[in-house]
């Protein structure tokens, strides 16, 4: 405890303080539910609702989720009491319908933090289920069309807005006899003014008031002037018979004065006039881009790319996972670089849409010596620093679980901080590679953020036990490559052990291998113990497949060699690791399994496209293969909005030079 400084002691404190007042406001809501239901058993309702609200004190808000708890939440009590519920939330599944209300109450049967945001992504969620797959497809196509049409609008607006600018700027150098008012000239302000009334009805509406009934109380006083502006204009009426105002012998700029709000200028802006840009069109490809720090052997670059990434760069600094790299994704972008060297501004124009990277771990593991923020080896302020400046639309980095412990608090938080002032909104999640089909208990969190302000939803991927593998199965054929006569039995001993969680829990029938790790070199205390617990022998890793001769030996279990190893990682066989026995081990051991990182990649790709991700074809039955650049399947493009509409023009800005 010596070690934890004093901020760690604060945040651990406060967080041990707030858990504690969180557990004691969610007993005291459900002591008045439950004095409340008492009351009700024997006082009529409406006579105890007003007794509740004169003498109580009691607000008609917080009465009727009281008074409507009895009917939908009673029996839930542990639940809510474990999961610290707040008003808030009570209230919320009160007044949730009854499909809502009850997979919220099974997600925190399981753990799972609620607050309210929860509850209404859930109510939408199970509406849109509810929809058939025509219903699905015409809802998800009036939400494309509804959002092109507000910013075919917007486009439209804007390029109305320049262009009427432009024709009071003319205007104004009329009515000051800054311009002589030829025939041409009058013939074009009017064909303009034709043109800008055809758009500004498109916009506002044709059906306005007479100008005699304009006052300047009308709620759309502004619009109704503008609109007979432009007629009056269209007409010929200025520089002849009325002048500039709206009636015979005015003289004023009435009629200029109302289309200058839709110049998008302040009135004192005369004769300012800039030139006209036309933004340039640029269709996003399809598949999103991804930049990867610290890529290792290759573990969570093969998962993306069978997401459907393109790779802009992978940096990786050890130059055995550098070749290994190289000599399976020659294609691949691979920088032999230190991260805490480079200079991520230059990917800005790249426009990435996930950083990511399996940042080093060893400082907050709990098999290493557990240094956190003071090990050399911590990696992860860098990740944030290239999340600041190559400023990607979203990122994850995984890590291990030892990031949550008390004692990195304080680091947490500080990492938690940078990044919300970097302005991105993140979230830290666990996950186990056992649920996405590998023959493995390894648990991990991933931190998740996504740049302020952007549309993506994140949600972690779902889980797949019906893909569970065990250790015998997927290790069959290896096991028995040296003539070794046990390997059946040994694959029936994996194929049929129960598997516990650390709660003692069993969550299958199969061996699950435990977590894979780098090398080690030679057996640590109590690893003689822990194969014969699982079944195999993690350290040394063994170079060969058992043999028949090493197994006559007293005490012997077989060993894990690296291609056994990559294997219960999930790597494809034809994935080639360059590089010694420990090096190897190393790149093995410190990779996110593939097919684990497929799935966040794929929770990622809905994010940033706003899709629904189809599971069964995009994962479940899609295999890591060698083959590099898999186009994504399964998922229906984004609609592409049309091109904003452009007003055909008279060209006033020449008359301006005059």
């Amino acid at each position: 405890m010596a070690d934890i400084d004093v901020k760690a002691q604060a945040l651990s404190a406060a967080r041990h303080r707030i858990l504690q007042l969180q557990e004691q406001m969610t007993d005291r809501v459900l002591q008045m539910a439950a004095e409340v239901d008492k009351l009700m058993d024997i006082v009529p309702m409406s006579e105890a609702k007003a007794f509740l609200k004169a003498r109580c004190n009691l607000p008609s808000t917080e009465l009727s989720t009281y008074v409507g708890f009895a009917k939908t939440l009673k029996g839930y009590e542990d639940v809510l009491q474990k999961s610290r519920a707040s008003f808030p939330v009570v209230k919320a599944l009160v007044l949730a319908g009854g499909d809502v209300r009850n997979e919220i109450l099974e997600r925190m049967e399981i753990g799972a933090q609620i607050d309210t945001k929860d509850v209404a992504l859930i109510r939408r969620k199970l509406v849109a289920a509810k929809l058939t797959p025509k219903e699905a497809v015409a809802a998800y196509q009036k939400k494309v069309l509804t959002a092109a049409a507000r910013r075919q609008t917007k486009d439209s607006q804007s390029s109305f807005q320049k262009d009427v600018s432009t024709f009071v700027d003319v205007l104004l150098r009329l009515w000051v006899k800054l311009l002589p008012l030829d025939d041409e000239l009058h013939a074009g302000l009017r064909h303009r003014a034709s043109q800008l009334l055809t758009v500004f009805e498109s916009l506002y509406g044709a059906e306005h008031r007479p100008a005699a009934e304009i006052t300047q109380t009308y709620r759309d006083y502004p619009v109704a002037i503008a609109h007979h502006a432009l007629r009056q204009f269209r007409d010929g009426l200025f520089g002849g018979t009325f002048g500039y105002g709206f009636v015979s012998g005015d003289g004023t700029a009435n009629a200029i004065d109302a289309l200058q709000p839709f110049t998008g200028k302040v009135p004192t802006e005369f004769g300012k006039v800039r030139e006209r840009k036309h933004p340039l069109d640029v269709i996003e490809p399809l598949r999103p881009r991804v930049l990867e720090l610290c890529a290792g052997g290759g573990g969570m670059a093969l998962g993306f790319e069978q997401a459907g990434f393109r790779h802009i760069a992978l940096i990786e600094y050890n130059k055995n996972a550098v070749a290994t790299l190289r000599k399976n994704r020659p294609n691949w972008n691979v920088i032999d670089a230190d991260v805490r060297k480079v200079d991520f501004t230059r990917y800005r124009k790249s426009r990435i849409d996930v950083l990511c990277g399996g940042l080093p771990c060893t400082p907050f593991s709990t098999v290493g010596q557990k240094k956190g923020k003071r090990d050399e080896n911590d990696l992860l302020m860098e990740g944030v620093r290239a999340v600041r400046e190559a400023r990607p639309r979203a990122f994850l980095f995984e890590n291990v679980e030892g990031l949550l412990h008390a004692r990195h608090a304080d680091y947490v938080a500080e990492l938690l901080r940078k990044l919300s002032k970097a302005s991105y909104q993140t979230e830290i999640h666990r996950i186990n590679a056992r649920d996405y089909g590998i023959a493995q208990d390894r648990s991990r969190i991933m931190i998740v953020g996504f740049r302020k302000g952007s549309r993506g939803v994140f949600r972690m991927p779902p889980k797949f036990p019906e893909m569970a593998k065990n250790m015998g199965d997927i290790l069959a054929d290896l096991m028995g490559a040296n003539g070794w006569n046990g390997a059946n039995d040994w694959v029936r001993m994996m194929r049929e052990r129960p598997e516990f969680d650390r709660f003692g829990k069993e969550v299958g029938i199969g061996a699950l291998s435990d977590t894979i790790r780098g090398y080690q070199g030679s057996a640590h205390e109590g690893e003689a113990r822990r194969a014969l617990k699982n079944g195999v022998s993690y350290a040394p890793p063994a170079k060969d497949a058992p043999t028949n001769a090493e197994a006559s030996t007293e005490g012997f279990v077989p060993g894990l060699t690296n291609r056994m190893r990559a294997r219960i990682q999930g790597f494809p066989d034809e994935w080639q690791f360059i590089g010694g026995l420990g090096p190897v081990a190393d790149q093995i051991g410190n990779a996110v399994p593939p097919k684990m990182a497929q799935a966040l990649g794929l929770a990622l790709y809905s994010a940033l496209k706003g899709l629904e991700i189809a599971w069964d074809v995009m994962f479940k039955n899609a295999d890591i293969s060698q083959r590099s650049g898999i186009p994504p399947v399964g998922i229906d493009p984004p609609a592409l909005s049309p091109d904003a509409a452009d007003l055909p023009s008279l060209n006033l800005m020449s008359i301006l030079d005059k």
